[in-house]
């Protein structure tokens, strides 16, 4: 140890405190409290500052909900025009396939849809010829051919007619006639009446009498008014069809 080295003094160097020997040390007191008058002038800033800053996000979200407003409404009134028009494709598919699938109905004579239908009901029909009976139309006398096929045990059939001439119902309708052996012969069932759309070589319409036929005999096909008839007077027969047993 160097005895002869003079001792540090307040205000010299040394290495912890990083202070060279003369270098002042700052006084708390030079840095003193802020002036009132500068004190709420800064705080009068800040909160006006919080404020701005609040009333910006309040406004960006408002901006932001009147926009996904504003085009949920464009949306809804885009949408409504096709739910329109699928409420019209419903209500036109509940109000027409009933009658479509019916296959007694006129549309279903008429439509492609019924046609095929009634094809397909016949196939099945002739599929089981123990119970059910298949007749052409005979003679010369009508204006095309065809046949009958029948089911006595469930009371209905199929006419097919091939080159008959379409009618138009405002004038006249087709009308058929099943004889029935257990009934006077001048007093028929009546089979329904039935139209030949335009366009068609050939036609199925369904036969469902609205009363029972025991032991049919013979259908035949007249033309009639177009209301039909009650007793037709077989003024014009164009299609008959005995029953071979």
């Amino acid at each position: 140890m160097d005895e002869d080295r003079p001792a540090v003094e307040d205000g010299g160097s040394d290495a912890l405190s990083g202070r060279s020997k003369g270098e002042a040390t700052p006084d708390d007191s030079e840095f003193g409290a802020l002036p009132p008058a500068v004190r709420q002038r800064l705080d009068r800033c800040a909160e006006q500052w919080l404020v701005d800053r609040e009333r910006r996000a309040e406004g960006a979200t408002a901006s932001s909900f009147a926009s996904h407003a504003a085009t949920g409404k464009r949306s809804r009134r885009a949408s409504i025009p096709w739910l329109v028009a699928a409420l019209g494709v419903v209500l036109a598919v509940v109000g027409w396939w009933p009658r479509l699938m019916h296959p007694d109905s006129p549309a279903a004579t008429a439509s492609s849809f019924g046609q095929w239908r009634a094809a397909s009901e016949r196939e099945q029909m002739l599929a089981d010829p123990l119970h059910v009976g298949h007749w052409p139309w005979a003679g010369e006398e009508g204006p095309g051919n065809g046949d009958v096929v029948w089911d006595n045990l469930q009371q209905k059939g199929f006419l097919r007619l091939k080159g008959f001439v379409a009618n138009d119902p405002s004038r006249a309708r087709y009308q058929l006639w099943i004889f029935d052996a257990a009934r006077d012969d001048r007093y028929p069932v009546d089979g329904g009446m039935f139209d030949v759309p335009p366009g068609r070589a050939e036609v199925l319409i369904p036969v469902k009498p609205a009363v029972p036929v025991l032991r049919p005999v013979a259908f035949a096909v007249t033309v009639e008014g177009p209301r039909g008839a009650v007793v037709s007077e077989r003024e014009k027969v164009v299609a008959f069809a005995r029953v071979d047993r």
